[in-house]
């Protein structure tokens, strides 16, 4: 599949480089064991037991987008820098480019931003290694950034050439996808194209689905485009990153200040290099350094189409404006990026704050990388962050969603003495909006059908392995109720189905004694006369010797996706979030479900059988989607696999002293496109 480059003016998309032919050797990865230090932030600066690289970004009020006036004038700064009133003539076609790159900026809004905490630089190449190491040694696949191949292990790049040839014989980008298949298992080593180390460089080459995955990893997820900008721009108005500390106007000054302007800068250097490159809250490397991916997905409006529509029609009624005769287009197959790269003094406009990168799922660029962004509540962006990946929705209702605000979880770090994670440990729920949309809708009710199709309650993610009657790996789950028992019609199939069974047998020997018959005659028959009983049984999953052992028409279990589920008890049940088929089970507590009014939902981690960790959790999902205050409440509890909590190895649950239990941060941006799934971090 052909991967176009993600910004023309920038070059940053990995090209199909020559290669040579040369025997093919193995060679082993030059590995980094621990992320190369830099300057750690001074313990005051993040909350205890919390990763050290990340520092605070206060709560506050951002100004996000741009006015019609804004655009015209910063478009015209960064065509023409020398003459910016001569750019429609002298530079008309940087001009329209520079326009249409951030026309989708228009429209000005105050958006007002919970404090958050945002790592201190963008994610290195060493952290990335780590996570490579810890999930390659735990059996999953993961693949290293195209460039630690390239350059790291020039030798084996050039070896493969006959190789890449065979499998990918017609792709115009042969390098590139055959990275893509085989990136897990290729040697690496993290130095550039002369040898020199790239550890406290700033990881790029990934995708945004890496990304995501790295930073549930760490229990950590990607900013919001809010988040991003009230980090980048502080309390000020300002659009160009220097516009505090010069004059607010895009020149040859503003290049230099970045560190755009030699050769020096203009490539991938170790972090903190370019001191210029701060925001104003510490964070290195914000401006001009490495595009930073953000989780605010799709490239519409960035304050919503209202805002948009007004400030366009301005801008179609000035005679500069005027020039762009439509916008971009709106994609919300793209995923973001903000903040510019040591490319972006090619199209200068990408340094705009209020500027975007659009990148594709399966594009990755040179100079495209991440960092990383926590919340204070306990577990939520790890589950954030994995159920805007690959998340299986098969059990949600049209228009069912999660919801964020009342998500509830606990985590545990272990860090080594740079502050880094050796190691997370994490629960965290999230339950969807509402359990049924009609207004009508009762409890009682909802708990009896379940038997016939169960529940769904909400998604689990957890970094334990489950102790259940079948073990579950740690990842994410869609979790589901069922009532104990069987559905009526349920129970008389299977009476029926008995009762047929045992008359065939007992017909069985006669028609042997009157010497048999046309065989096939008789399957046809019996296909035509197939009983509906058997629909109901296979649909449970039960066999006819399941039901052959049924008299009275019940059965202690049936079967759901091949997984056999009690029935002589009530239940919850394990969806995995990829096939969406149910692969757990998870035996109930005495309470049963019950009607409550809406509470704040909660979560300890105890002490459980054999010394090992119990989580216990008590939820409460709305009842009807037009009611919030009325609520099913349910109580889960979960078998962990790690030791039971103790002074050494403490929990971070909600309510402590460095975990809020107030509601997570509200809506996305304004305007009437918003994601399946509402970023925190914004009001």
């Amino acid at each position: 599949m052909h991967r176009s480059s993600l910004l023309s003016s920038a070059a940053l998309a990995i090209a199909a480089t020559a290669v040579l032919p040369a025997a093919l050797t193995a060679q082993t990865p030059a590995q980094t064991p621990a992320p190369a230090p830099s300057p750690a932030p001074t313990p005051h600066d993040t909350p205890s037991g919390l990763p050290a690289f990340l520092l605070p970004v206060p709560g506050g009020t951002v100004e996000m987008g741009l006015s019609s006036e804004a655009l015209i004038q910063a478009a015209c700064q960064a065509a023409n820098p020398l003459r910016p009133a001569d750019a429609p003539k002298a530079a008309l076609e940087k001009l329209q480019t520079a326009m249409r790159l951030t026309s989708l900026s228009l429209g000005v809004r105050k958006v007002q931003v919970e404090g958050f905490l945002l790592g201190k630089w963008p994610v290195k190449n060493s952290e990335y290694e780590a996570y490579v190491l810890a999930r390659r040694a735990a059996g999953h696949k993961v693949r290293v950034p195209f460039h630690w191949w390239r350059y790291g292990q020039q030798d084996d790049f050039r070896s493969r050439h006959e190789e890449i040839g065979r499998e990918f014989p017609q792709a115009e980008d042969a390098v590139v996808s055959y990275w893509e298949a085989h990136g897990h298992e290729l040697p690496y080593a993290l130095v550039d194209e002369n040898g020199k180390s790239i550890a406290n460089q700033p990881v790029a080459n990934i995708f945004y689905r890496d990304a995501l995955e790295f930073a549930a990893w760490l229990g950590m997820r990607l900013p919001t485009e809010a988040e991003f900008t009230r980090a980048a721009r502080g309390d000020g108005s300002h659009r160009w990153p220097w516009g505090k500390a010069k004059d607010d106007v895009f020149n040859e000054a503003g290049i230099n200040w970045l560190g755009l302007g030699s050769m020096a800068g203009q490539r991938m250097v170790d972090v903190g290099a370019i001191a210029n490159a701060a925001g104003p809250y510490g964070h290195l490397d914000m401006f001009g350094r490495v595009w930073q991916f953000i989780s605010s997905n799709g490239n519409r409006q960035i304050n919503g189409r209202e805002a948009f529509d007004e400030q366009w029609k301005l801008l179609q009624k000035d005679k500069v404006g005027a020039l762009l005769t439509s916008p971009m287009a709106i994609d919300e197959t793209k995923n973001l990026a903000k903040g510019g790269c040591y490319l972006s003094w090619q199209g200068p406009i990408q340094l705009l704050i209020d500027s975007r990168a659009r990148i594709g799922p399966i594009e990755v660029g040179n100079g495209v990388g991440m960092r990383l962004c926590k919340s204070q509540r306990p577990g939520f962006d790890m589950l954030y962050s994995l159920i805007r990946g690959i998340y299986n929705r098969t059990a949600f209702a049209i228009d069912q969603k999660l919801d964020e605000a009342n998500q509830v979880g606990a985590e545990r770090y272990e860090l080594n003495d740079q502050g880094f994670p050796t190691a997370y440990h994490a629960v965290s729920f999230m339950p969807v909006g509402w359990l049924a949309p009609d207004k009508n809708a009762e409890l009682a009710k909802l708990v009896e059908k379940s038997q016939g199709t169960p529940l769904l309650l909400g998604t689990l993610a957890t970094t334990e392995k489950l102790l259940l009657a079948k073990e579950l790996e740690p990842g994410l789950y869609t979790v589901l109720y069922r009532k104990a028992g069987m559905p009526k019609e349920l129970v008389e199939a299977i009476k029926q189905g008995h009762k047929d069974l045992v008359a065939a047998r007992k017909a069985k020997p006669k028609a042997d004694d009157k010497g048999g018959g046309d065989e096939k005659d008789s399957k046809k028959q019996d296909e035509a006369k197939k009983p509906s009983w058997r629909e109901h049984i296979v649909r449970a999953g039960l066999t006819e010797a399941d039901v052959d052992q049924a008299e009275n028409g019940v059965l202690k279990f049936v079967r759901i996706d091949g997984t056999q589920v009690p029935t002589d008890d009530d239940v919850f049940l394990l969806m995995d979030s990829t096939e969406g088929k149910i692969v757990g089970v998870v035996p109930s507590t005495n309470h049963r479900p019950a009607s409550s009014k809406a509470f704040t939902n909660e979560l300890t981690i105890e002490k459980g059988p054999a010394d090992k960790a119990l989580a216990k959790l008590r939820f409460g999902v709305p009842i009807r989607g037009t009611d919030a205050k009325s609520v099913g409440e349910f109580r889960l509890h979960l078998p962990l696999a790690c030791p039971a909590p103790s002074a050494s190895s403490a929990w971070r649950l909600p309510g402590n002293a460095n975990a809020s239990s107030a509601p997570a941060p509200g809506a996305a941006n304004a305007g009437a496109e918003k994601p399946a799934t509402q970023p925190p971090g914004e009001k």
